[in-house]
This record gives C-alpha cells, structure tokens and sequence, in this order.
C-alpha cells in the first residue's frame, strides 16, 4: 500500500492545480478530531471526490458512495456544499491507506433495487494494475468522463487507473457534447457510455473528434451502427468493457465480439448462469445467461429478462437485437405487458425509421418489425408503442420499473413561446412521433388533422390569457398544407379587438391560417 500512496501523491488534475493527497491529510484529520464514524459521500467534482474518498479511508472509515444526494439521518455526510469545511485545517503529518481499507458502491438498479456493495481499496489497486498493462496505457494520456466516479466503471478508470499510471484527469464530468468539443482531444482517453456517443455522432461538430486516442465504453452495449460511426470519425482505439459492480471488469469488445481478460476466469450455474472469479473478485454468481467458447463470451441476456415462448426459453435482449436488425430503430425495450401477459415492445426510430413512418404509418412499421421476428419468434410481440426515448441512465441502462410508466404515458407537443417585436405570439414545437393522434388515429398515414391544428390555436391562446371557449365563428380558414411526424410547426398568435388572428408554418411553408371572433 505504501507504493499506491506514493502514486496518490503525485495524482494530478488536469484542470485542478490543488494536490489531492495534501487535501485528503486534512479531511482525515478534520473526521479524527470530530469523531465521525460512518459517513456517506455525493460529490460530482472527481477532485473533491478523490479527498473525501482517500481522506475517509485514511481516517479509518469505509465511505458509502452515493450515486444521488439522499443522504441517511444517521450518518456524517460530505457534499458540494459542505466539501469546504472539510478540509480548512492544517496537518503535517502522513497518514498511510491501510492494507484492508473498503468503502461501499451502490449498484444501478436497473433490474430492480439498488444493491449496497462492500469494495476491497487493494482489488480497486489489483484489477487497475492489471488493465493499465493489458491496454498498454502510458503516462501521456489524459482521461476524461461523462461518467460519474460514483459508479464502478467511472472509478475505476477515471480515478484508479490515471493513478496507477501517473496520467492525469480532467476533473469536471464531462456529460455534455458541447463541453466535450471545447477540449484539445489530442492524446486523450474517453470514459463513457453509448447513451452520450449517440449524442456526440449527432452534433455538427462530430468530425472534432479525429484526435482521440481511446474511446473506452461501458453501461450497456456498444452497439455494431454506433461503433462504425465512430471509427469513420475518428482513429481511436474503441473498446467496449463488460463487466459489474460486483465483478469490476470482465470481459472487453473491440469489435470482434466480447473476449474475457485473461485474468478471468468463468464456470456456469445450472441456470447457464456466468459466475466470474478473477484476482480482483474472489467469485460472483450474475444473472447473466450466457456461454463461452475458449476466451469469447456469448451473452444471451439476464436471467430475470427470459420468457418461456412456445415451449422455449427465450431473452428479450434476443428479441431486442433482432427488431436492431431493421435498420429502422435508435433504441427499443421489450418487456410483458403489465396487463395482457404478452410482450411489448417500445420502440424509438432512427432517421431511416422516421422517413417510413411518415410514408407506412405505424401499421407499416410493426408490419415490418414482426416480419423480422416471424421465423425466429413467431408473433411474440403483440403490442408496439413508437416513443420519444427511453429514459435510460448515464450508464446507457433503462430501469425496468420504468417500462409501464412510458408504454402508458400520453404526451403533448412542448411548445417554446416567444414574444415577437410587433406584439405577436410565437410558439414553436417538433411533432414528436409518439403523439397519439400519429399511432392511434391515422395508424396508415401518420398526421394532424385540421381539427387538431384548431385545438392548438385554442390551446395557445388560452396560455398567453385568451380565452376562445365562446368563439362565436372562425373566418377566412385555410388548410394547406398536412402536418407529419417530426414536421416542425410555426405558430404566429395575434389579438386584435375581438378577433385572434393566427398563422401556422410547417417546416418553414405556411400549412393553415385564420381568425377566430370570439
């Protein structure tokens, strides 16, 4: 441990000048002198995390980290606003992190409670050790997240890791494409998920990208479409890491399929279930079925997501990566419906996905998806629900509680409202493909009739103080042009004595006008 803590000395910040180990003396010192014995942990800044974090451990104590700011009434507690008093003391001696120092992760949760995990510092020590030869990593490289460090993943490569090597840290998490883009990338190392690299291949400035080094991926798969993408914009290096809380690392992806580290070593329950012992987890049972073939690693799905169908145990990962295979879809979830016992689907589309529901409705859409299922699955999947998005985490993971909330939810168009120089109301809103009026009432040709186009007129108006319910006529009514899924619509709402007078743009082009005499 003596060798770590001299590495923990010289760990250095990219963006922080502040020396952690100083910091971390003091914040042990400060939980000495105030007799703090248990004490929780939310900090989203990596440089204040890592002085709480090491500091706690100094101290003798076993820190829980948090993944939110809920904070439990018995226990000491370090965040953003408190961070400060923590360490404004002085202290010249060294304190050294002991041989069975442990802290405590909570698990994500995405397949139901969230798990409270004990850690060995020295397995955190041993499996970064490990990867920082097994990558071949250097000094040079300067790593960066839009993890957090309050996960498994994220500490350990954005925290333990650049320790082990002596590399540096940008501290903030970098979450947002935007922020990302501002760095100077060359020779940096990307800690991240497929939930933001979605997101980065979208912005304009995608091409910015060309100078990284590694683009490491965990939380959820890396899917073949996104990984190419990535490879046609960049020379980096992309792996895509398997692995737990429980576990740390497992198996790795760089795009030849998933290969289990060397160091791993897997058996199976009479589930088919993967169990993974390695030098940094002395065993772990997962719900993972799955099988292996020298050092690759077939993963059919979670043992809490398969279903027996006609007689045959099927996952509903299975299914999800054939309804991939369309082309047609960005994301999609099955689960069984809560109230039917049959599968259901929820689907979110693509660009290409989006042109056919314009042009085949949502009728051509599942047609098209339950061909694709037809000889593996059968009708499996009964239900079909085109939604928005899917409300998955930082790590790219949907929680399963959640799946109800979304196959149920009715959404409305959210409108930007603007006050325009000459008086008039502006609101603008994208026609969402999940609007109920496209999947449920024009199931063949998806779009908002002129009545609805009239509900929106009323609607608005009521926001900005008008109120039309005792319209006496509407006048000088036009329709021409029909509104689509993913059209962008204009509104121009003016009063003028008794009259409202609107306008509404499609995509720039004028589609419907009139007044309302109210």
């Amino acid at each position: 441990m003596r060798e770590f803590s001299n590495k923990l000395q010289n760990f250095r910040f990219e963006d922080d000048d502040r020396n952690v180990y100083v910091n971390a003396l003091k914040f042990a010192k400060k939980i000495k002198e105030n007799n703090i014995r248990e004490i929780e942990i939310y900090l989203s800044d990596t440089f204040d995390f890592c002085v709480a974090f090491f500091g706690s451990m100094m101290a003798g104590l076993a820190p829980d980290i948090l993944p939110k700011p809920i904070f439990s009434s018995d226990k000491s507690y370090v965040d953003s606003e408190n961070f400060g008093s923590y360490i404004d003391v002085d202290c010249n001696e060294e304190i050294l992190l002991g041989e069975d120092c442990r802290f405590f992760l909570k698990t994500s949760g995405s397949s139901g409670e969230s798990k409270r995990i004990e850690k060995k510092l020295s397995d955190m020590i041993t499996e970064s050790t490990y990867l920082a030869k097994e990558f071949g990593f250097e000094s040079d490289g300067i790593f960066f997240s839009s993890v957090s460090h309050q996960h498994m993943f994220g500490l350990t490569y954005k925290v333990f890791l650049p320790i082990i090597l002596g590399a540096k840290v940008v501290s903030k998490e970098m979450n947002y494409s935007e922020r990302i883009l501002e760095l100077d990338l060359k020779n940096h190392i990307f800690i991240t998920s497929p939930v933001l690299l979605q997101a980065l291949i979208k912005s304009p400035r995608s091409s910015e990208i060309r100078e990284l080094k590694w683009i490491i991926s965990a939380g959820s798969e890396l899917k073949k479409t996104l990984r190419e993408e990535l490879a046609r914009l960049c020379n980096a290096k992309i792996v895509d890491i398997y692995g737990s809380t429980e576990t740390g690392v497992v198996a790795r992806n760089f795009g030849d399929g998933l290969r289990l580290f060397s160091a791993v070593k897997a058996k199976f329950d009479e589930r088919e279930a993967l169990g993974v012992s390695s030098p940094w987890c002395e065993f772990f049972q997962s719900n993972d079925w799955a099988e292996v073939s020298g050092d690759r690693l077939i993963l059919k799905g979670r043992i809490d997501r398969i279903v027996k169908l006609n007689d045959k145990r099927v996952s509903l990962e299975s299914i999800e990566k054939k309804l991939f295979e369309s082309g047609i879809l960005s994301d999609c979830y099955c689960e069984i419906h809560p109230n039917f016992k049959r599968l259901a689907a929820l689907l979110v589309l693509n660009e290409n996905g989006i042109r056919k529901f314009r042009r085949y409705g949502k009728k051509g859409i599942v047609a098209e998806l339950s061909n694709i299922l037809k000889n593996e699955f059968k009708n499996s999947v009964r239900y079909f629900k085109i939604v928005d998005s899917l409300p998955r985490n930082s790590q790219g993971k949907f929680a399963k509680h959640e799946f109800a909330n979304v196959l149920f939810r009715s959404i409305c168009p959210k409108w930007e409202h603007k006050i325009l120089e000459d008086g008039k109301s502006k609101f603008s809103s994208v026609m969402s493909a999940e609007l109920e009026i496209f999947t449920n009432h024009f199931p063949n040709l998806p779009l908002i009739p002129g009545f609805m186009q009239l509900d929106f007129i009323f609607e608005l108006a009521r926001s900005i103080g008008i109120d039309l319910s005792g319209a006496s006529r509407i006048e000088n009514l036009k329709y021409i042009k029909f509104v689509r899924p993913n059209d962008r619509l204009d509104i121009f709402i003016e009063k003028k004595e008794n009259r409202v007078y609107f306008e509404i743009f499609c995509n720039d082009e004028k589609c419907s006008m009139g007044r309302v005499v109210y």
